[in-house]
């Protein structure tokens, strides 16, 4: 690893996108179930399961998203 090189910042960097994108997806799908579209449109355009999908629209997806 040179000086110039600095993986922890890319990391840290790249994983704040990751949460960012996320938190912007799933409030896309809840957006998107409040507006009648149903989980199993939402699955093949997310490429969840209808399963996950209403685990998200019922609030036992994932913490703290």
């Amino acid at each position: 690893m040179t000086e110039e090189t600095d993986h922890g910042a890319a990391i840290r960097a790249a994983r704040e996108h990751y949460d960012t994108a996320r938190a912007e997806l799933f409030a896309k799908i809840r957006a998107a179930l409040l507006d009648d579209l149903g989980p199993s449109a939402i699955a093949r355009d997310s490429g969840f399961t209808r399963e996950y999908v209403a685990k998200i629209r019922d609030g036992k997806g994932p913490k703290g998203v």
